[in-house]
């Protein structure tokens, strides 16, 4: 915003995101989430958020503005996993999940697939299973997001709940503190558990993960993408006429986010605690599909209000 008339340039932004215009809701959306520049309000960024989503639920993953109603749906989750007081907003974490699988299986959010990841992880919302929280946790690593990537390596480093692999685990370690250091929230976190692994891994281990790191996206190579591979079974093909569409719901939600069977959240990424490989596929398939992921949810986010959100 302006800093010097802020006042003036948030009404500007009210007006603008009041007459449809999505890059102001999604900038009041997150100052309000963020505070400062405004005094910080979950509300008012939920109603941004959720006006964002209901508006724009159906926009294909091909549309150059797929990746904001990504977040917007990510965000969403994020409310509904803690609940807003002040609404108020209660807890309802099954819903939430719900939300990060559609942000991040069909919109491809690396944020949600993180904060699925940590959910099947602690058993929020879901049934704990670390081979499901592994396999989102990969999706988020391979587009080098920090925190997926110090997770995930604490989990390969310990083998919790899938194979050990300390040298795979440390490097991606390596690569989270290095992405986190001036970029990341959770910066403070991941060089902690960086320098708490580092201090007791033996060289031969150290070695192998500094030679790992190009392959991860590490300084030495020229990849952009983590290339942790998937295996044959992450995508599934489902016929068109099978994909449910998605809508917004109008009134009070009554009951639990529709989802469909389990069968299709496995998104396997080749994680299992009896693997001793990386879950390496001769199929070179990567991230599901349009068609595997669109059948995971039917959205259906409540409205608080019969109109967009206010000034």
């Amino acid at each position: 915003m302006d800093a010097g008339r802020p006042d003036a340039a948030l009404r500007a932004l009210q007006y603008a995101a009041d007459h449809g215009v999505l890059g102001a809701q999604l900038k009041l959306a997150r100052l309000y989430a963020k505070g400062g520049a405004v005094p910080k309000d979950q509300s008012k960024a939920f109603q941004y958020y959720q006006h964002i989503a209901d508006q724009y639920a159906d926009v294909p993953t091909s549309s150059p503005i797929a990746r904001y109603v990504g977040e917007a749906f990510c965000a969403l989750g994020r409310f509904y996993v803690e609940g807003i007081a002040d609404m108020p907003l209660p807890p309802d974490p099954a819903y939430a999940a719900g939300l990060l699988r559609h942000a991040g299986a069909y919109f491809g959010d690396a944020e949600a697939q993180y904060r699925l990841g940590r959910l099947y992880l602690t058993g929020t919302g879901v049934e704990k299973n670390p081979t499901i929280a592994a396999n989102w946790l990969t999706m988020a690593a391979r587009k080098q997001h920090a925190g997926a990537q110090a997770v995930l390596g604490e989990m390969l480093w310990r083998g919790d709940g899938i194979a050990q692999r300390q040298a795979q685990g440390l490097a991606l370690l390596m690569l989270a503190r290095q992405n986190a250091l001036g970029s990341s929230d959770d910066a403070k976190w991941i060089v902690e558990s960086y320098d708490r692994t580092i201090a007791i891994a033996e060289r031969v281990t150290v070695a192998e993960a500094e030679a790992l790191m190009p392959g991860l996206g590490g300084p030495r190579g020229t990849a952009t993408a983590v290339n942790i591979p998937t295996a044959p079974t992450a995508t599934r093909a489902v016929p068109a006429a099978q994909q449910p569409s998605l809508s917004a719901r109008s009134g009070p939600r009554l009951g639990p986010v529709d989802l469909v069977p389990p069968a299709a959240m496995g998104l396997s990424a080749g994680f299992s605690a009896s693997e001793t490989g990386m879950g390496a596929s001769s199929s070179g398939q990567g991230l599901p599909t349009r068609s595997a992921v669109s059948c995971f949810l039917t959205c259906r986010i409540p409205r608080t209000g019969s109109t967009g959100p206010g000034p």
